[in-house]
């Protein structure tokens, strides 16, 4: 669907930037990227750095960023191009340059337990890329014990040691949900 309001709004000036968060690098990424025909330049984050930065635990986020670089809104956690509401936002910003009648959502404090998960999270994602995987996942759990709701890091361990639920075709959000279900 972000391909479509590309696509759609692309000669008005609309440029989307889209954020991979994977440890696991660009060819668990690019086949994603090539389903969706995407003609919008994607990044990969395999260290985090934006849910460290900006409080995020989990994904889809927004920011829609004016051409002078002004925040003019950001949603964390939620920002599904699904959803009606999301879809007619963007609309509304690659047509005019602006939104109205918005809500703006307040962004999560970052506080120490966050800042603790992500520094885990980091040593985790080094020890992955020396090939040790095993040390990778115990400094992961580390961090959602910290920071329960951390779905990020969750993601990494569930989809390192199970790369058959998210890279085999469709993501398995069931196993997921079960996975939360027993406190994994």
């Amino acid at each position: 669907m972000w391909q479509e309001i590309y696509q759609q709004h692309k000669n008005n000036g609309l440029e989307i930037l889209s954020v991979a968060l994977d440890v696991q690098g660009p060819k668990y990424v690019e086949p994603y990227t090539q389903k969706a025909g995407s003609q919008f330049v994607t990044v990969i984050d395999r260290e985090n750095i934006l849910g460290n930065l900006y409080g995020f635990k989990a994904i889809p986020n927004g920011y829609l960023i004016d051409e002078t670089g002004v925040v003019l809104y950001k949603e964390l956690t939620g920002f599904n191009v699904k959803s009606q509401r999301t879809r007619s936002l963007v609309e509304e910003f690659a047509i005019s340059g602006g939104i109205t009648n918005v809500d703006h959502p307040v962004a999560e404090a970052i506080d120490d337990a966050h800042t603790a998960a992500n520094t885990h999270f980091r040593t985790g994602e080094s020890l992955y890329r020396l090939g040790k995987t095993d040390e990778a996942i115990t400094e992961w759990r580390k961090a959602v014990s910290l920071e329960p709701d951390n779905y990020i890091v969750r993601k990494q361990i569930w989809a390192v040691q199970n790369p058959d639920r998210f890279y085999s075709g469709n993501v398995d959000y069931d196993w997921q949900a079960e996975q939360l279900a027993q406190g994994l």
